[in-house]
């Protein structure tokens, strides 16, 4: 080729060749400039599937556009002969830089970092690299690294994947392998199909190299090679001394062989890179420009050009350690002496071995009440539920979970019903030395459960050398009913309550099955109380607002003090009430107390007081319960972003809300909610836009997140703070809800048009809205019409039509709200839509006066919600105005 025209190409050497083709330098004559093409040989080019996969990887790379991915110019054909148009880049691949030896950690990092950008690009527009290697690495004379060879990438874009099934999974229609092997990935070797946790995978392998100066999985051969890759773990002793922890953490779970044990977004590995480059820099005095924070306007323009705002968020240094914690640490080397006491320890989820689905609930059910058992005893530290069902089936050893989970012992077991036998089999282990420290198998006849799950309990204490109260053991021994099917529909019952997402159907079938169970004997106190639990999440989370459903709450908890004065579930159902119901904090609070007596190792009572004092305003006892409740269930992800990370934004300690958010992240990656949440932190805190932008676009425009949070209502929110008029009406007219409804707000979607429309100045479309909205609120049913929500909601509609009084008298009934007057925690919201109207309705003093009392003390609101938030446009101008924002500025 070299010496030919190619069109207007003059191709003047070679650059190198591969599988994929052959890439040569030329000249463009008709732009005078030097490119890179990409030759298809003619062999090549006779097969149709290279053709197609030649042709996917130009529009592949069309569809991106980033500062670290080589970028295409165009795909051409002349006198037969199919090419590509490349940037020409100057520099050396990673892999001939690499020929001298490992990297200087400060430069490995670096390079890593902006693969990192590179990729989580490509992984955002649904585009998995699958030959992520250091040969496809490109470093530029300056430091500059660029992505290239997306020769086998794969689309997971609905409709742009254009592979063959068998492609999909890394093999060739022949079976052979495609890509390299040492930088492939486990599930890529066993023809398994990959996502983009395999590219994940292949940068760990090219970090690794970079730090050791030699591949993470090199034998001689490659049958060796790949079969290391699926046995063996690297040499961790290779790694240089002064590897950062945060990025020897960060490797062990790149290379984790299970995918669902991986890291699962390489953005959380870029964030770890630019964390621990930043605080290197500043551990040695390097005041980093990068740790200052650009205008919106320059974030904007970065994300439009590809680069992730959190790629200059993260910069700020805010703790990597926190991200990839001790909590997911490799196995340890095995220990002198037992890390933690046997006391200290972890019940697996039971597997369940039955045939027949429908008796799964054996399973979970004797494992839920086997948890509250054993949380009974004082000389006792178990796991909380929410951190050993992240074990459900794991193939990781015991040494690894036990070190994750910070416990001495580990029991394991299995569930399966056979005709009417029930067989259990369990087992206790010391976890330093993997000594069995007791074992038993059941096989009894399935109205024995309980007394299974007793023995169980009593047999797991003695083991473990702890010893039982007179009142500990006759609670682990008796019955809470004589009637076993009864027994067996509570823990149906459970099942269901317990599974995730606090879904309505899942909660309608849980109190179907209790009142069953309460058909048969009316006195099972647990169903009481159990059934009141529903009643009240059904009641809170506003499935059923009715008056009745709280009375149906109180009554089943009565029920169950009643019947069982000492049972702690009782207590905490009774507790419940008076927080769901009623609202009585410090009524609440002491029937929880005396719940925690019977039940002190129970996280999620710990959590639930921490949540009480929240409501009365007592941080520190918040604080304190979070930390408690984090040690206990040290890998729910709930109680990290819910009591911890929203505590930690409310009290206005931003940096420590994004360690307890990104905790959860790494924990729960999926909890879409903490997303949200995290982003918000970032617009309280530095009027930062693009974390929450970045965080909506990767969900469904409709969807309903736990805790009933609206994404279509958070994005109607970003828009506006964004006065972006046109896509907030467009983004309207794309959802389906008429009105956008979360536990703080009820907005018609024609309050968000009218708020729209006044931002384009269309003051007659913006009334027509506002009328709308009014109607749309007068028309709720009876059950809200009382609902704060809607009374703030509508209050700002009538301001928008002028009617002040009238809003004005909506302002007033939230002042009188015992929400308003008596929530430390969620009265916050209702001074912030008082001020909303009084500013809107043109009572300036009033609404500053309101303003000014949510900045000084523990709120959502800042002085970044006043900037940003055009509805507060009326007072915007009024001199106190500016005053609060030079006396407040974060």
């Amino acid at each position: 080729m070299i010496g030919r025209a190619l069109g207007h190409y003059e191709v003047v050497g070679l650059l190198g060749s591969g599988g994929m083709g052959e890439v040569y330098r030329a000249r463009d004559t008709k732009l005078d400039r030097d490119v890179a093409i990409k030759v298809l040989p003619d062999d090549l080019a006779a097969d149709p599937g290279r053709l197609a996969r030649f042709e996917r990887e130009a529009k592949l790379l069309a569809a991106l556009n980033h500062s670290n991915i080589g970028a295409i110019y165009g795909l051409e054909e002349s006198d037969g002969v199919r090419f590509l148009v490349l940037e020409l880049i100057q520099g050396e691949t990673l892999a001939q830089r690499l020929q001298a030896g490992a990297l200087p950690v400060p430069e490995a990092l670096e390079i890593a970092r902006q693969i990192a950008a590179a990729l989580e690009a490509a992984h955002d527009a649904g585009i998995i690299h699958r030959d992520v290697k250091t040969a496809n690495v490109l470093v530029t004379p300056r430091g500059g690294v660029k992505v290239l060879d997306f020769g086998i990438a794969k689309s997971t874009v609905p409709g742009g994947s254009l592979e063959a099934t068998a492609e999909a999974t890394g093999l060739t229609a022949d079976g052979a392998l495609m890509g390299t092997p040492p930088y492939m990935s486990p599930e890529r070797i066993r023809g398994k199909e990959a996502d983009k946790r395999a590219d994940i995978w292949a940068f760990g392998c090219v970090l690794y190299e970079m730090l050791a100066g030699k591949e993470a999985f090199h034998r001689e051969t490659v049958a060796d090679t790949l079969a290391a890759i699926l046995e063996r773990e690297p040499d961790w002793e290779a790694l240089p001394e002064d590897t950062p922890a945060s990025i020897r953490r960060l490797l062990q779970r790149c290379l984790r062989k299970p995918p669902a044990e991986r890291l699962q977004h390489i953005g959380d590995a870029r964030i770890v890179l630019n964390e621990t480059i930043a605080g290197s820099r500043q551990a040695a005095g390097d005041p980093t420009p990068a740790a200052v924070m650009p205008p919106p306007s320059i974030m904007r323009r970065l994300v439009a050009r590809g680069l992730p705002a959190a790629l200059v968020m993260a910069l700020l240094a805010v703790a990597a350690f926190f991200l990839l914690s001790r909590a997911d640490d490799p196995p340890p080397s095995p220990p002198t002496e037992p890390a933690y006491a046997r006391t200290a320890l972890a019940v697996l989820p039971f597997r369940n071995l039955s045939a027949d689905a429908a008796n799964a609930y054996f399973a979970g059910g004797l494992h839920d009440e086997l948890l509250t058992q054993l949380s009974s005893v004082v000389a006792l530290s178990p796991r909380g539920r929410a951190s050993v069902m992240g074990y459900a089936e794991t193939t990781k050893p015991i040494r690894q979970i036990a070190e994750e989970l910070r416990v001495g012992t580990i029991l394991d077991g299995s569930v399966q019903v056979v005709g009417e036998r029930l067989r259990v089999s369990v087992q206790l282990v010391d976890a330093a030395t993997d000594e069995q420290l007791w074992a038993n198998s059941y096989d009894r006849a399935l109205d024995d459960v309980f007394a299974i799950q007793s023995d169980v309990a009593q047999q797991v204490v003695a083991a473990v050398g702890a010893t039982l109260g007179s009142g500990e053991r006759q609670a682990m021994t008796e019955m809470p009913t004589a009637n076993a099917e009864a027994y067996r529909l509570y823990l149906q019952g459970l099942d269901y309550y317990r599974r995730p997402g606090y879904l309505r159907q899942n909660n309608e079938i849980a109190q179907q099955l209790y009142e069953q169970a309460l058909e048969l004997d009316p006195e099972f106190a647990l169903a009481h109380a159990a059934l009141s639990q529903v009643h009240g999440r059904m009641h809170w989370l506003r499935y059923d607002p009715s008056p009745e459903r709280v009375v149906a709450q109180r009554e089943a908890a009565e029920a169950a003090l009643r019947l069982a004065p000492e049972l702690p579930q009782a207590h905490l159902a009774m507790g419940r009430w008076h927080y769901h119901g009623r609202r009585d904090w410090a009524a609440a609070l002491a029937e929880y107390a005396i719940a925690l007596r019977g039940l002190p190792n129970n996280a999620e009572l710990v959590a639930r007081i921490g949540y009480v004092h929240r409501r009365l305003g007592n941080w520190d006892e918040v604080y304190a319960a979070f930390e408690r409740a984090a040690e206990l269930d040290p890998r729910a992800a709930d109680i990290f972003w819910d009591l911890g990370g929203n505590t930690y934004r409310f009290t206005r300690r931003f940096a420590e809300a994004i360690r307890a958010y990104d905790r959860a992240l790494t924990l729960a990656p999926d909890i879409q909610t903490a997303s949200l949440r995290k982003g918000w932190t970032y617009v309280r805190w530095q009027g930062q836009l693009d974390t929450l932008r970045v965080a909506l676009d990767r969900i469904p425009r409709d969807a309903m997140l736990d805790n009933r949070e609206s994404a279509a209502q958070t994005r109607a929110v970003l828009l506006l703070f964004e006065r972006d008029a046109v896509s907030l009406l467009e983004h309207l007219e794309s959802i389906r809800p008429d009105v956008l409804e979360s536990q703080t707000s009820f907005v018609p979607k024609s309050l968000y048009a009218a708020w729209a429309h006044q931002l384009r100045g269309d003051e007659a479309a913006a009334r027509l809205a506002f009328a709308a909205a009014r109607e749309r609120l007068d028309s709720v049913p009876r059950d809200l019409q009382d609902d704060w929500r809607v009374r703030e909601s509508r209050g700002l509609a009538l301001a928008g039509l002028g009617r002040r009084e009238e809003a004005l008298e909506e302002a007033r009934w939230l002042e009188q709200s015992v929400i308003y007057r008596g929530d430390a925690f969620g009265g916050t919201s209702l001074a912030e839509g008082r001020a909303l109207i009084l500013a809107q309705a043109g009572e300036a003093e009033a609404a500053l006066d309101e303003i000014e009392r949510l900045l000084a003390g523990p709120s959502e609101f800042s002085v970044h919600s006043l900037r940003l938030d055009p509805r507060w446009d009326p007072i915007r101008d009024h001199p106190r105005f500016h005053a609060l924002l030079a006396a407040h500025a974060e």
